[in-house]
């Protein structure tokens, strides 16, 4: 794995384990992992805030909003501290009471996180659980296949297993061949679909084009070069806008995006539904634009967000029937320019930040925008540099804990009493 999946990954588990009892036992070994994914998750937060005034504030809408426990809070600085993502830090009586950030953007800021994970020596379990987690953002895998398959030691596979289920890291779906099991975040909502998918193709042939479109999001989609995917398509299992070829045919490209903030698939999903559009658009022009095909989609995404371009893309004579998709959803709209149109983003915020999670798709097979849920609101809480804030929900979280088994109970107590080694 990369420094930087590492980095992801990390977080990915940090947010998993929120819904778990943080005091639980079964927790201590991933207390580095831990560690790094909520520093990946302040970092996000605090971007762009040149200085936290009031770290105290920040400490409290941490604990409330992102699960940063408030006991770790200062190990959380001094992880930020060390990669330099912070800097000029003001405490007072082992309390921190300000700093300055330089807090970098997506690549650099999981590549500089998973660097120092590593560094740390993290647990044999704990680089077990990023690696099962980063392979399971792949697509599906038989249970019965994935310890032998990432190379996992037999005896932490079912401690594994029980964290990462507790946590909804891993679900599993039965089928007539055992048990398959997947990531809740690539976004499969209806398992029994996934189940009739499997059955049909079999987890080998899924799992492996799955693999395909998380490492080229927009994958064209045919029944003679990838028939599990078009199956998963045509059951409605499968994200895959589509968009008219130059000769009439409606082409499907197919998306997974491995996304932790859940209302990108519920109450915001009209912004995913865009980005998803606008990544089938970049596609469809790589793939069947001809003369007018795009060979540089992520630099023309970045002339759809820069307003010396006056968020325009360039007129040719293919924009018209290439962006139609966009036009009749109002991510853009077409100007004049003799016998053609030039494609213009309507600057809304929704298509702003769908354009952001389509290059975010492109570049790095997943969004990285927005990890943390409602990032705006917590963002705007920093703002009112308040000590003191109230609670954004006034549901009771509930926590599920995670207790020992009678045998790691006992040989814990044996190892304390000296009786064994811990």
């Amino acid at each position: 794995m990369k420094r930087f999946e590492q980095g992801l990954r990390c977080q990915d588990i940090h947010a998993g384990l929120r819904a778990l009892d943080p005091n639980s036992a079964r927790l201590s070994q991933l207390d580095d992992t831990r560690l790094i994914g909520m520093a990946a998750t302040l970092a996000a937060t605090i971007r762009g805030q040149d200085v936290v005034g009031d770290a105290q504030a920040l400490k409290a809408v941490a604990a409330e909003q992102l699960d940063v426990d408030s006991l770790a809070f200062n190990s959380v600085v001094d992880v930020l501290q060390e990669v330099e993502f912070i800097y000029s830090v003001k405490q007072d009586a082992g309390r921190v009471i300000s700093f300055s950030e330089s807090v970098p953007y997506h690549e650099d800021l999981y590549a500089a996180l998973g660097n120092l994970w590593a560094r740390r020596a993290p647990t044999q379990v704990e680089q077990e659980l990023v690696a099962m987690v980063h392979r399971l953002a792949g697509g599906p895998v038989p249970a019965e296949s994935v310890g032998s398959e990432l190379g996992l030691d037999s005896a932490d596979l079912e401690e594994l297993l029980t964290i990462s289920r507790a946590a909804d890291l891993v679900k599993g779906v039965v089928t007539p061949n055992g048990e398959i099991l997947y990531s809740p975040f690539l976004a499969f909502e209806r398992p029994e679909l996934l189940g009739e998918v499997l059955i049909t193709h079999g987890p080998d042939i899924l799992g492996a084009e799955l693999q395909k479109v998380r490492s080229y999001q927009g994958l064209p989609v045919s029944s003679t070069t990838t028939p599990a995917l078009s199956d998963a398509v045509a059951r409605g299992l499968l994200l895959a806008p589509s968009v008219e070829r130059p000769e009439g045919q409606l082409q499907p490209f197919a998306c997974l995006p491995y996304s932790l903030d859940s209302e990108l698939t519920t109450v915001r999903k009209s912004v995913l539904d865009k980005a998803l559009a606008i990544v089938s658009c970049v596609r469809c022009g790589q793939h069947f634009g001809g003369y007018s095909g795009i060979t540089r989609p992520l630099a023309l995404l970045d002339r759809l967000l820069d307003p010396t371009a006056g968020f325009s893309l360039r007129a040719h004579s293919s924009a018209r029937r290439q962006y139609q998709i966009l036009f009749r959803m109002q991510v853009v709209d077409f100007v004049p320019s003799g016998n053609w149109v030039i494609p213009r983003l309507i600057v809304t915020d929704d298509n702003v930040e769908a354009v952001r999670i389509a290059r975010d798709l492109i570049a790095f097979g997943e969004p990285l925008t927005d990890r943390l849920g409602n990032e705006a609101e917590t963002r705007a809480l920093l703002m009112n540099n308040r000590p003191y804030l109230s609670p954004m929900q006034t549901v009771q979280r509930r926590r599920t804990p995670l207790k020992l088994s009678d045998a790691q109970f006992e040989h814990a107590m044996d190892a304390l009493m000296g009786r064994a080694a811990l």
